[in-house]
């Protein structure tokens, strides 16, 4: 456990701990994420809240629809331009430095099709991995302890993602590394990193939770809601860094 917590501190403060220095890696991201939320507002400003927390009901109508399906195309190409930005910036050595850590379209390309095969391959676990979630939802019919019941699934999933997902890293910097190969890399960390999946769930259910506090229909909850998911988008990027640095680099925390 020590290791875990010590790989997600690391990973939160190479974020917090010189945000100036954050920003300045990964601005061109944040700039296309800012002026996505922007477009945002300027299009549908009454369902942005709503629009951005996912909690709008069937029969909500969106305005606008066209701009907005475009801003969130360009949000989505934002945070991937961030976090390759920000593993960049992480992993490249000092002499590869001086053409800056934004990336090209070809690495944002090739971290979205990576992302997309992951992100399939985790849809596929999730199926049999959440069918007991769905059993207690429906017995006890509490959000609450459905929440709960959801933490070890959840954590299951991360588990598997990180093992898989060092090729995410990898290709910022133009290592072609196949999901075979992230999941041996990572084979002497599995414990660790089956810790860190707890951490990170508890994480994710804890951010989820305030954000459930926040009043939906606000503009305020919708930029509080990016904002925070910016930042942990980051340090979860961080984390995927570090892992890859201890596995593949042979780093230290």
């Amino acid at each position: 456990m020590s290791d875990a917590i010590r790989i997600f501190s690391h990973a939160i403060s190479m974020v917090f701990r010189d945000l100036g220095a954050t920003l300045r890696a990964t601005w061109v991201g944040v700039a296309l994420v800012t002026l996505s939320v922007v477009a945002l507002i300027a299009s549908a400003p009454a369902s942005f809240g709503t629009l951005i927390t996912q909690s709008f009901d069937t029969d909500a109508v969106i305005p606008n629809v066209g701009l907005v399906v475009a801003a969130f195309l360009l949000m989505a190409i934002g945070y991937l331009t961030m976090v390759a930005a920000w593993h960049r910036y992480v992993l490249l050595p000092q002499d590869q430095r001086s053409g800056g850590f934004t990336p090209s379209a070809g690495i944002v390309l090739g971290y979205l099709g990576r992302s997309i095969l992951l992100g399939l391959l985790m849809m596929l676990l999730a199926i049999p991995v959440f069918i007991p979630v769905g059993i207690i939802a429906a017995a006890t019919n509490s959000v609450l302890v459905s929440a709960i019941a959801s933490i070890p699934a959840i954590a299951i999933l991360i588990w598997v993602f990180l093992r898989l997902s060092l090729i995410l890293p990898a290709c910022t910097i133009h290592h072609d590394m196949k999901i075979r190969a992230s999941w041996d890399a990572t084979k002497e960390l599995s414990g660790t990193i089956a810790m860190l999946t707890i951490i990170m769930a508890l994480a994710d259910f804890l951010i989820n939770q305030v954000l459930g506090l926040l009043p939906l229909a606000s503009i305020l909850s919708g930029v509080v809601s990016v904002v925070i998911s910016v930042l942990y988008a980051l340090v979860s990027a961080s984390v995927l860094t570090t892992l890859y640095g201890i596995a593949v680099e042979g780093r230290d925390v």
